[in-house]
């Protein structure tokens, strides 16, 4: 089954790291496709981009046709690099498209519009109080995307191990849902199943029947009722997408203070390089300390952070 990802390049070091993450995982899977897309950030016209430009009435300035170039050179250099890490150009397409002041929009709203399976973004490691004084597309994706997947890459990662909190709720077995799609028929990746909970965090209790509309009364009875539902649901979705049993671990739950710091450390303990989380809908109760996916990703570096809605 084909599978698209959208990977966002701008140029920089970090945008490369990005680019050698989706490589590493990917290089010798011939249905991962990746696109490749780059948004001008040029304050030009409020007219709409045509669909080809070539054939366009439109007036270009000068101005946007150099941001235009540009881009296409940051294309042409992702192209090079990922054919280079053993990804065959057939598996490769790629655009730039004009944002104007808003590449976080542009990035979701190009995203929706051609069905992909998820976005990739470098974070360009400012931390905590740079993001808030500065801003970054990553931070305003990770407020906008509830329903695509976001890839958050931080760091050069090269491991092949992920480390997948879980909590008993819909929102976290479909992030393993996620991860069923993108790795079937996979021996070569490493999963560590992980349930850690907060000494001020709620207990989320497993209801077989909140699954039902998802996965299917007979599925959800026998694989999610009773404690061990905790990891056999997780488990059962990863071996039915042909996942290799060998590769699929659970770790021991942690007497904690908070979860992020918890996920965090569990996943350095284990060097996992990617840390795959499952997101509320927006507008549920977070609790005193804020959600546990804002947290992580607030905290983490030099691993890539996948949240799914």
């Amino acid at each position: 089954m084909e599978k698209k990802i959208l990977l966002a390049v701008d140029g920089s070091s970090c945008s490369s790291q990005a680019v050698e993450y989706i490589a590493t995982l990917f290089s010798c899977r011939p249905e991962i496709h990746i696109h490749i897309l780059h948004c001008t950030s040029s304050s030009g016209s409020a007219l709409p981009e045509s669909e080809d430009p070539a054939n366009s009435l439109m007036p270009t300035s000068h101005r946007f046709d150099k941001h235009q170039a540009t881009g296409l050179r940051y294309l042409k250099k992702a192209e090079d690099k990922l054919i280079t890490l053993g990804i065959s150009a057939d598996r490769l397409t790629s655009s730039t498209v004009h944002s104007g002041a808003n590449i976080a929009h542009s990035l979701k709203s190009y995203a929706e519009k051609h069905l992909v399976d998820c976005i990739v973004v470098a974070r360009r490691g400012l931390g905590v109080v740079g993001e808030m004084l500065m801003g970054s597309v990553s931070a305003e994706l990770f407020k906008r995307c509830r329903t695509i997947p976001l890839w958050i890459i931080d760091g050069k990662v090269e491991s092949k191990r992920i480390l997948v909190p879980v909590d008993g709720s819909v929102y976290s077995l479909m992030a393993v849902d996620h991860l069923a799609h993108v790795f079937a028929g996979r021996d070569d990746v490493t999963f560590f199943l992980f349930h850690t909970k907060g000494f001020l965090s709620a207990k989320i209790q497993c209801v077989p029947e909140d699954f039902y509309s998802r996965w299917g009364q007979e599925w959800c009875e026998t694989h999610l009722r009773g404690h061990d539902g905790l990891f056999n649901g997780p488990i059962r979705l990863l071996l039915d997408a042909g996942i290799a049993k060998e590769t699929i671990h659970t770790l021991p739950e942690p007497a904690v203070l908070e979860e992020s710091m918890s996920i965090i450390s569990h996943a350095k303990k284990h060097e996992c390089g990617t840390i795959v989380l499952g997101r509320r809908k927006e507008g549920m109760a977070k609790g005193l300390l804020g959600s546990v996916s804002s947290r992580t990703i607030m905290q983490t570096q030099d691993m890539a952070l996948w949240l799914v809605g």
